[in-house]
């Protein structure tokens, strides 16, 4: 019998030993912070998989930019895209397009990813200024998703000068292709920023911070409780400059090439997708609070609206999702 008790004590002992180097496995965690898509990003990642995930993330961050998005890197496809106005395109950019051209089309054209040249004007990402009114409206010209014929697997600009631009997609769509990358991998949970767009992966309730529009990057005025997901904020306080007393921000409105005035100061949209969650942050700021729940609605989304009045609107799902940290904000 002490024999047999002794046997079994060891036993559970080796079972106890295996559940907690199972347990360290499964639970193993990585982090990656690095610097992509002219922009911060961070890659938090818990389960056997968590080192290589956490490098992958950076990995594919950093390939989709320089070899498909960037419109500066010679060897891009938007690049060439750009240059030779138009031409085939590859699997990925043509699913890519496809969504963006029905955001366009739906937004009204409050989404348009073809405003690189307005863009340049205004040069938020390296000293940016007030542009020339004459130099403007020659842009905006030459600018317009109409001018975007996509047939096939071919694009065709209608105007030559039209050059496109995925800095209001881009950071959800390197969500999408790091959601499909880990799905074959060994994870429990992850979360995945990069700018203003985060990826939620696991079973788990996760909580996301707004940020505080009106106040220093590390502050927050609301929490969201949500599920795995996409989540994408664009606000007017990212990238701004003031000239002349007047603030001015790089939501451009696709139809004066200026600062979109909408009565808002940030959007976020929650979405299954990471494409639809960061174009529609953009298209729903531009279009404001009423015309972006409309929107947002039609896509099936989630959305937050924080106004000039600072008034917390949550459309299109249950305001348990959020609670409010800052005082100096309403939910209404």
């Amino acid at each position: 019998m002490k024999k047999a008790a002794v046997a079994a004590v060891a036993v559970l002992a080796a079972v106890l030993a295996a559940l907690l180097a199972y347990d360290g496995i499964i639970n193993k965690e990585a982090t990656a912070d690095f610097f992509a898509m002219n922009t911060y990003a961070s890659a938090k990642i818990t389960g056997a998989d968590s080192e290589e995930c956490a490098a992958l993330a950076e990995e594919i961050t950093q390939s989709l930019d320089t070899d498909i998005l960037s419109r500066t890197a010679e060897n891009s496809e938007v690049f060439l895209l750009n240059k030779n106005g138009g031409g085939a395109l590859g699997k990925e950019m043509r699913g890519y397009v496809s969504v963006l051209l029905d955001v366009c089309e739906k937004s009204g054209g409050a989404f348009d990813f073809t405003l690189g040249a307005v863009s340049d004007l205004w040069n938020f990402g390296g000293n940016p200024s007030i542009p020339d009114s004459a130099a403007l409206s020659d842009a905006l010209s030459h600018s317009g998703y109409k001018k975007l014929a996509l047939a096939e697997n071919t694009l065709t600009y209608a105007d030559k000068a039209a050059v496109i631009d995925f800095g209001a997609a881009g950071k959800g769509i390197a969500l999408d292709d790091i959601r499909e990358a880990f799905a074959e991998k060994r994870i429990k949970e992850a979360v995945v920023s990069v700018g203003g767009s985060v990826l939620l992966m696991g079973e788990k309730q996760f909580t996301v911070g707004i940020r505080n529009p009106s106040g220093n990057a590390g502050s927050y005025i609301a929490k969201l409780h949500i599920p795995a997901g996409c989540v994408s904020t664009s606000g007017s306080y990212e990238q701004q400059f003031e000239e002349n007393g007047e603030k001015y921000h790089h939501i451009l409105d696709p139809e004066t090439g200026c600062p979109a005035k909408s009565g808002l100061l940030s959007v976020t949209i929650i979405s299954e997708s990471g494409i639809m969650s960061d174009a529609l942050s953009t298209a729903c700021f531009v279009l404001g609070h009423e015309k972006g729940t409309a929107l947002a609605k039609e896509y099936g989304c989630t959305a937050i609206f924080i106004t000039e009045n600072n008034e917390v609107f949550v459309e299109n799902g249950s305001k348990d999702i959020i609670e409010i940290t800052d005082g100096a904000y309403t939910l209404i």
